[in-house]
């Protein structure tokens, strides 16, 4: 039904009604069988109404979604931090006695503040080196955590910490720290994996490559995917739901050497 037949379908219902409520008193069959004709009239009235509301409602519940405004709020809020930093785990396991490989941070611009190797306490088999791109080479010559500690200490200091999925993060971090008998590392930030979740309006978590790709900065398949790729990927997801976005057009996408990722950190949970 057209806008204009939507108008007069209403004013004509309304008429019929008025019509209908003022009527007189049935005394007799015949005016029993008008009745019913007016009411038959009215029901269709109301009928093809419902009808076109139905419509309208399904084109409502269709148009795009909007993001969650205190989300928009709360990244604008973030990129104006002068101490926020992007971080970025790497591991050889979801275990608790998992060794990290590598961790990565840097500031708003994508400048690193650290990163670095650490050399783990058994070889890491091909599997961990497709997901993160860290080879048993590169390992060789790194140190130890806790060799480190205290740079890690003093980088961190005074720093708001960016990270998807920062609860895994946090605890890796912590097990390390138990497993070489250093100071606990004490980590102030948010997880941008949680934030984003209400953002985009999803029921799960979200992986971080599915976001970059929707919002047209994708990341490298694995296993060329490495960490640096997904901090920068983290502070591009940042920068867009500052901005209000949710999804860009194919051609204002950007299409990075390689083919797209579907996956994001192999430790995030699975969307």
């Amino acid at each position: 039904m057209k806008q204009h037949d939507f108008s007069h379908t209403y004013t004509e219902l309304t008429t019929l009604l008025a019509t209908e409520e003022s009527a007189s008193p049935i005394t007799n069959v015949a005016d029993l069988e008008v009745c019913y004709q007016r009411r038959h009239v009215l029901t269709e009235q109301l009928g093809a109404l419902e009808q076109t509301l139905h419509d309208v409602q399904r084109r409502i519940d269709h148009l795009p979604w909007l993001p969650d405004v205190e989300q928009v709020r709360w990244a604008q809020a973030l990129l104006a931090f002068p101490n926020l930093a992007f971080l970025e785990v790497d591991t050889d396991g979801l275990y608790d006695d998992a060794d990290i490989l590598r961790l990565v941070l840097v500031d708003t611009s994508g400048t690193p503040l650290y990163a670095q190797f650490f050399q783990p306490r058994r070889p890491i088999d091909a599997h961990i080196t497709h997901l993160t791109a860290i080879t048993q080479e590169m390992l060789e010559l790194a140190p130890r955590l806790s060799e480190e500690w205290e740079r890690i200490t003093n980088v961190f200091a005074g720093r708001y910490v960016l990270s998807f999925n920062l609860e895994f993060d946090q605890a890796k971090l912590r097990e390390n720290a138990l497993h070489y008998e250093v100071a606990p590392l004490t980590t102030i930030g948010a997880c941008l994996m949680q934030a984003s979740q209400t953002y985009f309006r999803r029921y799960r978590y979200p992986k971080l490559a599915t976001l970059c790709e929707q919002i047209g900065f994708p990341l490298p398949d694995h296993p060329s995917q490495d960490a640096f790729d997904r901090v920068h990927g983290q502070i591009h997801l940042l920068e867009a739901m500052a901005q209000g976005i949710t999804t860009l057009p194919s051609a204002e996408r950007a299409t990075p050497p390689g083919s797209i990722s579907q996956d994001d950190d192999p430790f995030a949970p699975d969307a």
